[in-house]
């Protein structure tokens, strides 16, 4: 949907002028500053949905008829929390008066940005954005709801200490390949407090469902006092018109909060140092972990795959130490929309299909025991068949080798991300054992 389409939840009545009619709005819409949260669907005549009928995460397009910018992506743009009830973070071209702007009627800060928030058509960029918070309180969370807008392939989101205060901004690119790496590998823009979580598609939020699950009883996250906010973010275009750099995300306050809730990123540090895959192959890049003897049970809670345009499928599984069959719990053939996943006894994933290449992940809760070890595996096609899927892909026998770098096009990765209850940043060994038929579809 691009801007200035309809802003219709699925299935929704419309009113005369497009938007949800009268009737079906469970919520008044126009006029609302801050999403209500609860259990009142904004459009009542539609199911939940967590991008487009979601109470934690109401769009602008449904509370501001108005609001059209000259750039795709004005259906991601959400209203904040109540601000005693969470907080809104992101980056945008009015810097803090934002949402002062938008909550005035006042749009004209999309009319002309400055070029560091415009990409231009095949330009590509991965580069850091300095942000902070005002909250002067440490406080619990639980919801999360992330948006981007258009053009936007991951955001890796740190928080940072701010003391003394940085200002709010694009931090500038130095240095060999001008691109800047997550604020998790780096003191910079000051000591890690946190991590926020990260997201490889526009619309993703999670948890996916409107109830809370009932063994998530207690689980939380930290978030501290007045935190700088680092948004690592790789952008490219493949369109033929201007994209926006903005993105939104919704932090929701929890007050039940007995258990921690962690964030890793699975990444093989010396893979990422040694990638060199030469024109024509074929390869796989096989990761695990290994539970301990004597460790707690791991309940995995949400993860989505990173990679670039030429793995064609990423896989993850879990090997039980008692034996059987690879129990896949995400596998996605996606590059350009890659989903993430909770697990969980609310949200129903769907069931993937290699045949079809159709992306899912098992559903209900998933935990890990001692002596299990969850893989994930990129397979990788390196090739001029390959390439020729995509006019925008280049040849690779013109290419050159590919190496670990954020283009998706010129570059490859292999990482998992994901929350769990288990330590936070365990990273995965490399796994030599052979893989599962399933894991190279």
């Amino acid at each position: 949907m691009t801007a200035g389409s309809s802003n219709a939840a699925p299935g929704a009545r419309l009113g005369s002028d497009g938007g949800i009619a009268a009737e079906c709005q469970g919520i008044p819409l126009v006029g609302l500053r801050y999403s209500p949260g609860g259990n009142v669907l904004p459009n009542k005549c539609a199911p939940f949905d967590p991008t487009t009928n979601n109470p934690y995460a109401v769009r602008c397009i449904d509370a501001m008829p108005t609001f059209k910018t000259a750039y795709p992506g004005d259906q991601y743009c959400i209203l904040p929390p109540p601000p005693d009830q969470g907080i809104q973070v992101g980056l945008h071209p009015q810097g803090q008066s934002y949402w002062d702007q938008m909550w005035a009627g006042d749009f004209t800060g999309y009319d002309n940005p400055s070029a560091d928030w415009v990409l231009q058509p095949g330009q590509e960029l991965t580069q850091n954005y300095h942000g902070s918070a005002d909250n002067p309180d440490a406080h619990n969370y639980y919801r999360t709801y992330f948006r981007m807008r258009s053009g936007s392939h991951h955001n890796i989101i740190t928080l940072n200490n701010n003391s003394p205060p940085l200002p709010d901004g694009w931090i500038p690119l130095t240095g060999a390949g001008m691109e800047a790496s997550p604020a998790i590998f780096n003191s910079t823009q000051g000591s890690l407090l946190g991590i926020l979580g990260g997201q490889e598609r526009p619309d993703d939020g999670s948890p996916v469902t409107l109830d809370k699950p009932p063994e998530d009883s207690g689980y939380y996250l930290s978030w501290p006092a007045t935190p700088g906010i680092v948004f690592n973010m790789h952008h490219f275009n493949p369109t033929a018109r201007p994209e926006l750099r903005e993105g939104w995300v919704n932090i929701w306050w929890e007050t039940d909060a007995t258990k921690l809730e962690n964030w890793y990123m699975g990444i093989d540090s010396n893979e990422a140092k040694s990638m060199n895959i030469a024109p024509g192959s074929v390869v796989d890049l096989h990761y695990s972990w290994l539970i301990p003897a004597g460790s707690k049970p791991i309940r995995l809670i949400r993860v989505f795959g990173h990679r670039h345009f030429w793995t064609t499928s990423f896989t993850s599984w879990i090997e039980r130490a008692a034996g059987g069959a690879p129990e896949i719990v995400y596998q996605s053939f996606d590059w350009y929309n890659m989903p993430t996943y909770r697990y969980d006894s609310l949200a129903q994933n769907p069931v993937p299909n290699a045949a079809t290449h159709s992306d899912g992940a098992a559903s209900g809760i998933v935990t890990l025991n001692a002596g299990d070890k969850l893989h994930f595996n990129c397979h990788i096609e390196y090739t001029d068949q390959r390439a020729a899927t995509n006019s925008q892909a280049p040849m690779p026998e013109a290419a050159g080798n590919l190496r670990f770098k954020n283009e998706v096009f010129g570059g490859e990765m292999c990482i998992q991300y994901g929350n769990w209850t288990g330590s936070e940043l365990m990273f995965p060994s490399a796994d030599p054992s052979p893989l599962p038929d399933v894991a190279t579809q």
